[in-house]
């Protein structure tokens, strides 16, 4: 059997996996989201965003667009196990994703969604569901409205 036709029978089956990943549905993802507009500045909401997320445990990230706010997932312990939780041992783990825009110099429009996954065992896949409310994002509206001093 020719060499080249094993590698390039792999590298077809290969690209098949990637394309078929690439085109997966998204819309599938259960969120539990809010969207308001409060009486402040952008630059204010964005930091009390900033600082209710990073409070509760969300690794906050870069994102290429200043109005997007994202994080990694919420970090249960400060100890050396958190990887665990978050990738094998753990029943819930989330994310946060918020985008801050201008209404009008005073006015912003704040949207923050929480992407929640649990699972039943130890060797089950994470599967996208609604977060308790604990993690909800009414909750971090509220902490965020509490900053500002709306509330």
């Amino acid at each position: 059997m020719d060499p080249h036709y094993l590698t390039r029978t792999f590298l077809w089956v290969l690209a098949a996996l990637v394309i078929a990943g690439c085109t997966s549905d998204r819309s599938g993802r259960i969120l539990d989201s809010t969207d308001t507009v409060l009486a402040a500045p952008l630059d204010q909401v964005k930091t009390a965003l900033i600082d209710v997320l990073s409070t509760e445990g969300y690794p906050v990230r870069e994102a290429d667009d200043d109005r997007v706010v994202i994080t990694g997932y919420r970090r249960e312990t400060d100890g050396l196990w958190d990887w665990l939780l978050m990738s094998r041992f753990g029943v819930g783990r989330s994310k946060a994703e918020a985008t801050v825009s201008p209404e009008s110099q005073d006015m912003t429009r704040l949207t923050i969604s929480i992407i929640y996954e649990a699972k039943d065992h130890l060797w089950s896949a994470w599967q996208k569901t609604t977060p308790p409310p604990h993690r909800s994002a009414g909750l971090y509206l509220r902490s965020v409205k509490k900053i500002l001093g709306l509330l």
